[in-house]
């Protein structure tokens, strides 16, 4: 059982990992004026801890993942 969480886990946290950098997003682009734009970047450091909590999520329903998919071979 442990071996189908962990495998769901740590596939979660590199798909998490994976797919985080084209979700969040790294910078903010506002219109000031007339065909005027502001563009401000995430310092690296947000950046991180944004796409660490992303991929724990995403981690956390592999492992949930993994352990119905566990339960459903064990009854059968």
């Amino acid at each position: 059982m442990l071996r189908f969480i962990e495998k769901g886990f740590l596939y979660g946290l590199i798909l998490g990992g994976t797919l985080g950098f084209f979700v969040i997003p790294y910078k903010e682009v506002q219109s000031v004026g007339d065909a005027v734009t502001e563009t401000t970047y995430l310092k690296l450091i947000d950046f991180i801890i944004h796409l660490i909590r992303f991929s724990v999520v995403i981690a956390v329903l592999g492992a949930v993942i993994g352990f119905f998919l566990y339960r459903k071979e064990s009854l059968e």
